[in-house]
């Protein structure tokens, strides 16, 4: 079942319910005949969180009116596919590699918030809030949480929210809370500014603190605390407490 609602007069949203059908498939390609003979264009949201699966005639359908789904998409200027399912994101990120200028901005369940709003033209960048600051009432400390996907934009206005914080001088210890983390874009591993970025953050802090996220992650914070200058431990998500606990104590200089 699909059901097809205006959210403005620029943006529509399009939800998934159940197995996709025939009946789905035919109403779809209806709507996007119909879209796209009125000029096309404006925002797209799907909504697959409670998608379970295809028919053979539905893809057999859609496949056969694939040519006005991609003339449909290309018309488009902003889509956004929320789905928890690893398949249907990999589809999606698949496919807009594989259509050059569609791009798919891709959301879990937890991100409906976030999708909506960029979908409603009311925020800029796709990710934007994914990066917060955290307010412990403490000089010494900045605290900051990361809460959904990390792009290029969302990582930088990260990054220079962090910088801001530490350029206070009596600032000189970082906790990052990763709660809900989905990932961030490969190519920010080959950003020269980020990198640079965080390199200079590293010679003002003495220590940081990572609470959450996947294990890897503290894996090898921890790994690279012992080779450069502000130690760095890793905590579970509960353990708050136990990592304000830690960078509260005296830090000791190694002789």
């Amino acid at each position: 079942m699909i059901n097809i609602e205006s959210l403005s007069p620029k943006a529509v949203r399009i939800t998934s319910i159940a197995e996709f059908c025939q009946a789905d498939v035919e109403t779809l390609v209806d709507f996007v005949q119909g879209h796209y003979d009125n000029g096309g264009g404006g925002n797209l949201l799907i909504d697959a969180t409670a998608l379970t699966g295809f028919t053979f005639s539905a893809v057999t359908i859609e496949l056969a009116h694939m040519p006005l789904f991609v003339k449909w998409l290309y018309s488009l200027d902003r889509i956004a596919i929320i789905s928890d399912e690893d398949w249907i994101r990999t589809a999606a990120r698949l496919e807009s590699m594989l259509l050059p200028g569609v791009t798919y901005q891709v959301y879990d369940d937890d991100e409906k918030d976030a999708a909506l709003a960029w979908v409603l033209g009311e925020e800029d960048a796709p990710h934007k809030g994914a990066f917060r600051e955290l307010d412990l009432g403490r000089s010494d400390v900045a605290a900051f949480e990361v809460v959904g996907r990390l792009d290029g934009p969302e990582s930088t206005r990260g990054l220079a929210m962090v910088e801001e914080r530490l350029s206070d001088p009596q600032c000189t210890k970082l906790m990052m809370v990763i709660r809900h983390w989905h990932g961030f874009e490969a190519e920010l591993l080959f950003s020269r500014h980020l990198l640079a970025s965080k390199l200079k953050l590293i010679d003002t802090i003495d220590r940081y603190a990572i609470v959450g996220g996947p294990s890897w992650v503290g894996g090898v914070a921890e790994t690279m605390g012992m080779l450069i200058r502000p130690e760095i431990k890793a905590f579970e998500l509960d353990e708050q407490d136990e990592a304000l606990e830690w960078l509260s104590e005296t830090v000791v200089e190694a002789i």
